[in-house]
């Protein structure tokens, strides 16, 4: 029924690819050729040099931001010119230069199905039982009231899903589970990988509960969220909550709060484990359409990239965002490589289980759509011949597993897309009124909304407190490097002669630029651009890669390999210092409110079964800050809203009772007179490590 193409030995996923018989064989190149390749080089880094020189100048030594650059982004036009001409004269002998046969699998019959399921009828019952349970959930759903257990709902939901795809599991499953894997041929990448996971696990897990120090209000929304799954205040996990977002994850994140506790660690952890998986993700992936060196040195700067880092320490599903991509990718392409029905399924699976995540998930269904389109146009015919069964599986996956949220889409549309209409710059009339204000014309703003989130990795700094990196996404280098493999992947994806396997990158960086940036307001804001972390750090790759191609052929005496090593190693450095030796001190997360109520937290909860806090933040904070209460859920508060004055402030406690007040620095000058009127208290100061200043005092009686 399904025919795959693998290496000799049945081990497709270890073994790097082998020459194509349809591949001339190499000679050795003139020393003319190697003189031009030199030249390039020579272009290629000058260009990239002076081009970040000016990026640097201008986003980051200069006080107030002014427009892009011009003659930066020419300079990184020659670079990526001059990489494009080398390609010609210095093609990569290391990665199997893409042959589009390569993607022609034998066309699948309708025969081949039929005979499969009559000769295993118990494929056709599952097939059966999982649409009939599909159907089954989508009958209870609407009469459901909030009150009632979805448990069994949820139960005949996951066993649709599972008895789907034992429909369609391989016969040779067993087979392939239980052959030895090449542990002497692929011993150094296995352990190069498994080191890289376990620095990643690291990187994202030390000191979880205290880096990033500060709770955010989202991070404590989406706690309460989650405490009201554990209270049974929850219970339907096909619908939205806060924020529009689905409340499945709050579901899943319950899981780590009732065996860890509802604290910093409980909340933050599982998502570190999302972030984790991504890197191996990111591996197979790249290595699925290229090759698996250059799938290690993506999977290692992702692994450090502090932007990927300081999202997998959040208590927040927008971590999942790059992980549901890259695994709907790599099933998308080796159903295309493989033709396996299996494959099929599980793209439709990730695709319907990114209805249940964050609300930038949803690109993963544009971005698969965009891909078909673009192979639809390469191969109109052959797309449709050869995989025809396999979309109508895919589509049916997609359905089985997303028809609840559909469902609920369908019967809510204002809940279901309610965070897109209030960020969403065509839905939300933000456009229109940007026109008035400024003054300038619709095409004016729509550049500019373009140009800061596509460069929002070079030049303009996040506008929102998720990261507030009060920088660019990449230093000035690296970003220039990104440019560079972005503009070699864009023309070599979509030009003459095209390479398929650089465009799921190409789509899904622009995808999640428009989609996720340009057409929603505040740009640039990082939790929006999060997805787009993966195609960044493989485009870095990339460039970096093809430089030492080039290298290789124009010095053979030059090991390239160090070149490739230099820069991952440098970049690791970087990133990683710049996140928890300057990032992390300055506390900049959250915004200095939410630092505030994660200083005060441990202290209230240990006086609040004897005091009573009153607290003078008016008008700028109050008790009911949501991080408050996340944190410090059992405080008796009294919010002092107006001025003290000397006659009523002792009947602002009752006698003999405990009490502490809390005042900050925009409300100190009233401490006197509480201590005028309570003499005898203990003073304690709450004080930032990294600038000295005193954020909150606190006086207790």
């Amino acid at each position: 029924m399904e025919k795959e193409r693998t290496t000799p030995n049945g081990d497709d996923h270890l073994i790097a690819p082998q020459t194509h018989p349809h591949q001339p064989q190499k000679k050795q190149p003139p020393i003319s050729d190697r003189r031009i390749a030199f030249f390039l080089i020579i272009v290629v880094a000058s260009a990239l040099t002076f081009g970040a020189l000016l990026i640097w100048r201008e986003a980051w030594l200069q006080s107030s931001l002014g427009k892009p650059p011009l003659a930066s982004f020419i300079a990184f036009g020659i670079a990526v010119l001059a990489l494009l001409i080398g390609q010609r004269y210095c093609a990569d002998t290391t990665i199997t230069d893409f042959i589009p046969e390569d993607l022609m699998v034998p066309a699948l019959s309708l025969s081949d199905v039929i005979r499969k399921f009559l000769g295993q009828p118990w494929r056709g019952l599952a097939l059966t039982t999982a649409l009939g349970l599909t159907i089954y959930v989508l009958w209870l759903l609407p009469d459901m009231s909030p009150e009632v257990s979805y448990a069994g709902v949820f139960l005949a939901w996951g066993l649709a899903i599972a008895l789907y795809m034992l429909a369609f599991v391989p016969e040779q499953l067993r087979a392939r589970l239980t052959s030895p894997i090449q542990w002497t041929t692929n011993c150094w990448m296995i352990w190069t990988l498994a080191c890289t996971t376990l620095l990643a696990f690291g990187l994202r897990t030390w000191n979880i509960d205290t880096v990033p120090f500060t709770v955010s209000g989202d991070e404590a929304a989406q706690g309460l969220e989650t405490l009201r799954v554990l209270n049974d205040e929850l219970r339907n996990p096909f619908a939205t909550g806060w924020f529009a977002v689905p409340t499945m994850s709050f579901f899943f994140n319950s899981l780590s709060l009732r065996l860890l506790g509802t604290d910093i660690v409980g909340l933050r952890l599982p998502w570190a484990l999302i972030g984790t998986a991504t890197l191996l993700v990111t591996f197979l992936l790249v290595k699925q359409l290229t090759d698996w060196r250059l799938g290690l040195i993506t999977s290692v700067l992702l692994t450090t990239y502090h932007y990927h880092i300081h999202f997998s320490r959040l208590g927040s599903n927008t971590i999942a965002d790059p992980l549901l991509m890259a695994l709907a990718l790599l099933f998308l392409y080796r159903a295309l490589t493989y033709g396996k029905l299996i494959y099929w399924v599980f793209v439709g699976v990730v695709c319907g289980l990114t209805l249940y995540s964050y609300i930038g998930a949803r690109l993963v269904l544009v971005v698969i759509l965009i891909i078909l389109g673009y192979r639809l146009i390469r191969d109109p015919r052959g797309l449709w011949a050869r995989h025809r069964y396999g979309l109508i599986i895919g589509l049916g996956g997609v359905l089985v597993v997303g028809a609840p949220m559909i469902q609920y889409a369908l019967r809510f549309p204002e809940l279901f897309n309610e965070r897109v209409t209030e960020v969403g710059i065509l839905q939300s009339g933000w456009l229109s009124r940007e026109v008035e204000i400024r003054g300038q014309s619709v095409s004016e703003i729509l550049l500019d909304q373009f140009l800061r989130s596509a460069l929002a990795f070079n030049y303009y700094p996040d506008r929102k407190a998720w990261y507030d990196l009060q920088q660019p996404l990449l230093d000035p280098f690296f970003g220039a490097l990104f440019i560079l493999g972005l503009g070699y992947s864009t023309i070599r994806a979509l030009g003459p002669n095209a390479d398929q396997r650089l465009f799921p990158f190409v789509a899904w960086w622009w995808g999640g630029t428009i989609l996720g940036g340009m057409l929603t307001e505040s740009q640039p804001s990082s939790q929006r651009l999060l997805s787009l972390t993966l195609p960044v750090c493989f485009f870095i790759a990339l460039g970096v890669w093809r430089l030492a191609c080039m290298v290789r052929f124009a010095l053979p005496r030059i090991l390239p390999n160090m070149i490739l090593v230099a820069a991952v190693v440098i970049f690791s450095i970087v990133s990683v210092n710049m996140y928890f030796h300057d990032y992390t001190p300055r506390r900049i997360h959250g915004g200095p409110y939410a630092e505030i109520a994660t200083e005060l937290a441990p202290i209230l909860n240990e006086l609040a079964p004897t005091h009573t806090m009153y607290f003078f933040g008016a008008p700028k904070m109050y008790s009911d800050f949501i991080v408050f209460s996340y944190l410090a859920p059992g405080v008796n508060w009294v919010d002092i809203t107006e001025p003290l004055v000397e006659s009523p402030i002792h009947d602002l406690i009752p006698n003999d009772s405990a009490a502490v007040f809390i005042f900050l620095p925009h409300r100190i000058g009233e401490l006197q007179s509480v201590r005028e009127a309570f003499p005898g208290g203990e003073l304690h100061e709450i004080i930032r490590p990294y600038d000295g200043n005193v954020i909150v005092t606190l006086y207790i009686i």
